[in-house]
C-alpha cells in the first residue's frame, strides 16, 4: 500500500513491499534524472556529480599534499569517495541501487554505515557480504554471492531491535538488541554513510524511502 510520495525526479511512484511492515509513506525517491538533492546528500561539490541518470560520488581531493594544502589541516582529508544519505526515519524501508568501481578491496572499505558509525555492511573477500551490529556481533552472508564489481540492489527494512536485508534477492532478518542506527554522537541524525576507500568511485542508479509505523 502506497501512502504519499515527495521527490520530484520520480516519474512513477515506487510500490510499497514489506516483510516487516504493512504500510510506509514515500518520502523521497530519486532516479537522478533531474536537480541534486541538497536536503538528502549535503552540499553539491565537485566530488557529487549528476550525469546521465547517475550520482556519482569520487574523492574531493586526489593527493595528501594538495587536500592540506586547501584544507589547512592533516586529518580527514577527503581522499575517498564519502557521502550521506541524510533524514533517515526511525522505522523505514529502503531500496537503493548502487555499485563501487574499485579494482580490489582494501581494508574496511567500501563501506556502508546504516546509522552514521552504527550497522556496518561490507563486501566478503571471495564473494558475499557482511553485516556488523555496533559494540555486536557479525554475520557472514556468502550466499548472496556479492562481488565488488556488481551492481547493488538493496532493499533494508528497519524498526528498533530488528533490520532486514536484501541484497540481490538474498535476504535476511536479524534481530538483536544491539540492532539501531541512533547514534547519540551523530548531531544530524540518523543517516546512511558510504566510505569508498582509495582508488574508487561510488554511482547510485536510484533509491526510494519510505517511513513506516514503528
Amino acid at each position: 500500500m502506497l501512502l504519499g510520495t515527495t521527490g520530484a525526479n520520480a516519474t512513477e511512484p515506487p510500490t510499497f513491499q514489506s516483510e516487516l511492515f504493512e504500510t510506509g509513506r514515500l518520502v523521497y525517491a530519486d532516479n537522478f534524472d533531474g536537480e541534486f538533492n541538497r536536503e538528502r546528500w549535503g552540499a553539491p561539490k565537485k566530488s557529487k556529480q549528476i550525469k546521465d541518470g547517475k550520482l556519482a560520488v569520487t574523492a574531493q581531493f586526489t593527493s595528501k599534499e594538495e587536500a592540506m594544502k586547501v584544507l589547512k589541516r592533516d586529518h580527514h582529508l577527503g581522499l575517498e569517495p564519502v557521502v550521506h544519505l541524510n533524514r533517515i526515519p526511525e522505522a523505514f524501508v529502503c531500496h537503493l541501487r548502487y555499485k563501487c568501481e574499485k579494482k580490489e578491496l582494501s581494508t574496511g572499505r567500501p563501506i556502508l554505515q546504516i546509522g552514521h558509525h552504527m550497522i556496518k555492511f561490507n563486501y566478503l573477500p571471495g564473494g558475499g557480504h557482511r553485516i556488523t551490529l555496533p559494540d555486536g556481533p557479525a554475520f557472514n552472508e556468502p550466499a548472496s554471492k556479492l562481488q565488488l564489481k556488481d551492481w547493488i540492489d538493496l532493499v533494508i527494512e528497519y524498526k528498533l531491535g530488528t533490520i532486514r536485508i536484501s541484497v540481490n534477492g538474498h535476504s535476511k532478518t536479524y534481530q538483536h538488541e544491539k540492532v539501531t542506527t541512533l547514534n547519540p554522537k551523530d548531531k544530524l541524525g540518523p543517516r546512511f554513510t558510504w566510505k569508498g576507500g582509495p582508488d574508487c568511485r561510488i554511482v547510485f542508479d536510484s533509491v526510494q524511502l519510505w517511513e513506516c509505523g514503528k
